[in-house]
């Protein structure tokens, strides 16, 4: 489980990307932010990203910051972003993992969504069908994006449930 529960403000950092840009999470912030922790040889994480990519595709042009969070090195990071074709925000947590420990991470994949002012207002950790799919009505309601496809098809085969 995370520490961090919903309710709580997550800490601040500043960290940089695999395109070299700074991305800084504030209690001062202007968006909600979506952070998802991740390690590259992690089975669950290889599960849960191409649908966080799916989601982040389904909302783009939002006034949503969607960052991934690695926990393994900038060349790392970027082999798995093309590996997986994710094309938000990839950003290494650095060395001793500051962020992770910081929020308190046990296992990942853990995301976040987060208020401008950095309150936690949905946490979850490992993969969980329903959570996903409560996070993409949440964010279609709240954008107010119209005839969005469902984040699940069929064909996926996706799991219900799967630890991190």
């Amino acid at each position: 489980m995370a520490a961090l529960k919903a309710g709580e403000r997550f800490p601040s950092f500043t960290l940089m990307g695999i395109d070299a840009a700074t991305y800084s999470l504030t209690a001062a912030g202007t968006d909600p932010t979506l952070l998802t922790f991740f390690k590259n040889t992690c089975p669950t994480c290889m599960l849960i990203l191409p649908y966080l990519q799916r989601l982040y595709e389904r909302v783009e042009g939002a006034p949503l910051r969607f960052w991934g969070i690695s926990q393994d090195s900038a060349a790392e990071t970027r082999l798995f972003g093309e590996q997986y074709s994710l094309t938000f925000p990839l950003i290494p947590d650095g060395p001793g993992y500051p962020v992770s420990n910081a929020c308190g991470l046990t296992s990942v994949p853990t995301w976040f969504l987060l208020e401008p002012d950095a309150t936690i207002v949905r946490v979850c950790v490992g993969f969980s069908r329903a959570d996903l799919e409560a996070l993409a009505a949440e964010l279609r309601k709240r954008f107010r994006i119209p005839g969005v496809a469902p984040l699940f098809v069929p064909a996926d085969d996706a799991p219900a449930l799967r630890p991190g």
